[in-house]
């Protein structure tokens, strides 16, 4: 096994970018973001998800929101999350505590939020590159 000459400085990453190129890579085939009305435009693909990824890439939309200037805060209630995807409110309940139960979102006060720091770990869950 060869060595090479590496620092702990190679494993060093603008967070931002790599942050960006991943939140844009999980969200490209499901929605898109006026740029007028700073909306969600859901796309076909979005269809072909289940209740906890569809609720899953809303969250994830809503950061891309806050990134670019169209929204100001990063967290949503179920009923929110409903009005942007179409699920029903009744539907957005079990999906966003299943994903709080699975360490994919975060809960603050009934709002959920999908922390940054698992972009990755939510690739997998949204089916990755295998759908």
């Amino acid at each position: 096994m060869s060595k090479q000459n590496h620092t702990l400085d190679d494993l060093l990453v603008d967070e931002d970018e790599l942050n960006e190129e991943l939140l844009y890579g999980l969200l490209a085939d499901y929605i898109r973001i006026g740029n007028d009305s700073g909306g969600i435009i859901l796309q076909p693909g979005f269809n072909n998800l289940n209740s906890r990824e569809k609720s899953a890439i809303i969250l994830l939309a809503q950061h891309a929101r806050v990134e670019l200037g169209k929204a100001e805060n990063r967290w949503l209630t179920p009923s929110e999350i409903s009005n942007a995807s179409g699920i029903k409110k009744g539907t957005v309940y079990p999906a966003v505590r299943q994903l709080e139960d699975d360490g994919i979102a975060q809960n603050d006060d009934g709002s959920y939020s999908i922390p940054m720091y698992n972009l990755e770990t939510i690739k997998s869950y949204i089916g990755g590159d295998d759908e």
